[in-house]
C-alpha cells in the first residue's frame, strides 16, 4: 500500500474525527498546517497525532512553513524566531536557530519543515520575498542553507530546499500572478548553485511557480513543466520535489486543482501540494484516481 502523491491540507475547524475520516479517505503522503491550526501547544500536539495515526499503512509527513521573520507560524504560540535577512550571512548563528526551531516542531509533532529559502537577493517589494533570503551571493545562500538543514537535522526535522530553480530578482509575487523571471541559463546559474552544492543535504525541493523562457526555454509555469524537473535531476538531485501550492494565483487561473495536480505530476513533480477545504480536496482526488501520472507516481513514491 503506498500513500497518494499529494501533500495536502485540514480545515480549520474540523474536529479530530473529522480529521481522521478526511486523511483515511485521502491517503495523502503529507499534511501542511498553518498557523490557523495552532491554538496552543497541548492542542498541536493531539491534532499532530491524530494526523499520524489516521492512514492505515503509513505515517504522514506533517509540515509547516516555519522560517522565521515574516514566515513564522509558530509565533501563534508565542515563538518568534528572527528572519534570513536578520542572520546577515552567519552560517552558525543560522544552525543554532535552525536547530532551536526544530525541537519546538519535533517537540510539537511535525515532521518537515518547508524551509529554507534558497533564493538568491534582491527581494524586490512587494513580491512576498522581503526578509527571507539570505543574500545575493550564491555562496553565502549555500552555506547559510546549509547551516539552516544541518540545524533541523540535528533536530530530527527535514527540510526542504525552495522555490527551485530561483524566485530571486522576481517582480510580483507568485500566490498572486506568475513571475516572468529575466535571464538566459548562463544569466540564471548562480541561482542553481546552492541547489546544486546541497543536493544530496535535502531530502525535499519545493517547485516554485515562475516563468524561465531563457532558463528553460517555455514561458509555462515552472511547476508544470517538464524542464524542470529534468534540470532538478540533471543537477544530482534524487529526493523528492514538492510543487508549491496549486490554490496560488500564478497557476489557479489556469485549471483546476486536480487538472494542476496531474499535469505537475505527469511533468515530474514527486507531491503535488495544494491547500483547499478537505471536500474540494476529496472531489479533486475522485478525479486524480482516474489519472495516469497520479497511479504511476503513487506506484513509484519512496516512503520509508
Amino acid at each position: 500500500m503506498s500513500p497518494s502523491p499529494i501533500w495536502i491540507t485540514v480545515d480549520e475547524k474540523a474536529t479530530l474525527e473529522g480529521v481522521t475520516d478526511f486523511l483515511a479517505e485521502a491517503e495523502p503522503y503529507g499534511v501542511l498546517l498553518f498557523a490557523r491550526h495552532l491554538k496552543d501547544e497541548s492542542q498541536v500536539r493531539e491534532l499532530n497525532a491524530c494526523i499520524h495515526g489516521a492512514v492505515r499503512g503509513w505515517t504522514p509527513r506533517i509540515a509547516l512553513d516555519q522560517e522565521g521573520g515574516r514566515v513564522n507560524r509558530l509565533g501563534a504560540l508565542g515563538m518568534n524566531f528572527p528572519s534570513a535577512a536578520d542572520m546577515g550571512g552567519r552560517p552558525e548563528l543560522t544552525e543554532a536557530l535552525a536547530f532551536e526551531m526544530g525541537e519546538q516542531l519535533k517537540d510539537l509533532g511535525f515532521d518537515v519543515d518547508f524551509a529554507p529559502v534558497a533564493d538568491l537577493g534582491p527581494a524586490h517589494e512587494g513580491t512576498g520575498l522581503e526578509g527571507r533570503v539570505y543574500g545575493e551571493d550564491p555562496d553565502t545562500v549555500a552555506r547559510c542553507c546549509r547551516a539552516f538543514l544541518l540545524g533541523l537535522t540535528r533536530a530530527g526535522v527535514a527540510g526542504c530546499l525552495k522555490h527551485f530553480p530561483g524566485l530571486g530578482g522576481s517582480r510580483v509575487d507568485s500566490h498572486r500572478s506568475l513571475p516572468a523571471m529575466a535571464g538566459d541559463a548562463e544569466e540564471r546559474r548562480a541561482h542553481l548553485a546552492p541547489y546544486a552544492e546541497l543536493k544530496d543535504l535535502s531530502p525535499y525541493v519545493m517547485i516554485a511557480h515562475g516563468a524561465y523562457e531563457g532558463l528553460l526555454g517555455t514561458a509555462e509555469p515552472s511547476s508544470l513543466e517538464p524542464a524542470t524537473y529534468a534540470l532538478l535531476r540533471n543537477l544530482g538531485f534524487s529526493g523528492l520535489s514538492v510543487t508549491d501550492d496549486l490554490g496560488m494565483g500564478a497557476v489557479s487561473g489556469l485549471a483546476s486543482i486536480a487538472d494542476l495536480a496531474e499535469r505537475s505530476l505527469g511533468a515530474g513533480a514527486s507531491l503535488a501540494l495544494w491547500v483547499s477545504s478537505q471536500e474540494r480536496s476529496l472531489e479533486a482526488m475522485e478525479q486524480l484516481a482516474r489519472s495516469v501520472p497520479f497511479v504511476e507516481r503513487k506506484a513509484a513514491l519512496p516512503y520509508g
